[in-house]
C-alpha cells in the first residue's frame, strides 16, 4: 500500500518523537557494565610512581557503578517509554492524505476475435460512463470476483483477477463535488465464459446500464473526459 504525506506533518512528527526513536536499549549493556565492575572489585593493582594501587581500584570501581547505574537506568526508562517502530509506523500511517482507496476493474471483450473493448457502465452520482470499480478491500481479489459474479451473472470460476499498477491523485469527487486524494489500484478480470446477454454492445443486469467502449469511444466521450480522464489515461497506458 502506497501513503501520501505532507513533509511538513512528518517532520513534525518526527520532531515530537525524537526522544524515543533509537532509545532502546540492549540488556546486553547491563552485562557489558556488570562485567566491567565485576572485573574492577576482583583485580589487583600495582603502585605505579607514587599514586598506590589502591586509588586506581577506586577509581576503576566508581567508573564501573556509575556505568552499571546507567545502564539500568536506561533500561527502566526505555521499558517505561516502550516507543516501537509499531508505534512510529502508526502514528506515519495516520498523517496519510489518501482517504479514498478504490480497486478500478478493467474487462475486456475477450468473447470477440478482437477485443478492444472494456466493460463501463453508467454512474449515477459520477453522471457518466465509469469502469467497473469497488472500494479496497483487505481480501481484494476475491472480493471483485464475488462482486462480478453476483453483479454479472459470471461463473465465479471462470473469472481471474490480475493486479496491473495503482496510481495516486487528486480529483474532484462527482458524488460531492469536493477535491479528493484517490488511489486507485487497476486490475485486469480475465472471464473465460460470457453470459449471452453480456455479448450485447449495451446491456443491462440488476438495473445498472452497461456499455462495451473502446478507449477511443471514451476519449471522444466529453462527459467521461471531464470526469474521469484520468482513469481512461490510466487503463490506456497499462492494458
Amino acid at each position: 500500500m502506497k501513503i501520501l504525506i505532507d513533509d511538513v506533518k512528518l517532520n513534525l512528527l518526527l520532531e515530537q518523537k525524537k526522544s524515543f526513536i533509537g532509545k532502546k536499549v540492549a540488556w546486553d549493556s547491563i552485562l557489558s557494565a556488570g562485567s566491567f565492575l565485576l572485573s574492577a572489585i576482583f583485580a589487583s593493582y600495582g603502585d605505579i610512581w607514587i599514586i598506590p594501587g589502591l586509588a586506581f581500584k577506586i577509581v576503576f570501581l566508581l567508573i564501573g557503578c556509575i556505568f552499571t547505574a546507567k545502564a539500568i537506568l536506561d533500561v527502566l526508562k526505555s521499558s517505561k517509554n516502550s516507543y516501537s517502530y509499531q508505534d512510529l509506523l502508526k502514528d506515519i500511517n495516520t498523517l496519510n492524505e489518501i482517504t479514498h482507496n478504490h480497486s478500478i476493474v478493467a474487462i475486456r471483450n475477450s468473447f470477440n476475435k478482437y477485443p478492444n473493448k472494456f466493460l463501463v457502465y453508467d454512474d449515477p452520482n459520477w453522471k457518466c460512463k465509469l469502469f467497473i470499480n469497488y472500494k479496497d478491500n483487505v481480501n481484494n481479489e476475491s472480493f471483485i470476483k464475488d462482486h462480478i459474479f453476483r453483479e454479472l451473472k459470471v461463473d465465479i470460476s471462470k473469472i481471474k483477477i490480475s493486479y496491473i499498477s495503482q496510481i495516486i491523485g487528486e480529483k474532484v469527487s462527482g458524488r460531492d463535488n469536493k477535491t479528493k486524494v484517490y488511489c486507485h489500484k487497476l486490475f485486469l478480470a480475465t472471464i473465460e465464459e460470457f453470459p449471452e446477454f453480456m455479448k450485447d454492445d449495451t446491456f443491462e443486469c440488476d438495473g445498472r446500464t452497461y456499455h462495451w467502449k473502446t478507449i477511443l469511444e471514451l476519449e471522444n466521450d466529453p462527459t467521461a473526459m471531464e470526469k474521469n480522464s484520468d482513469i481512461i489515461r490510466f487503463v490506456k497506458e497499462n492494458i
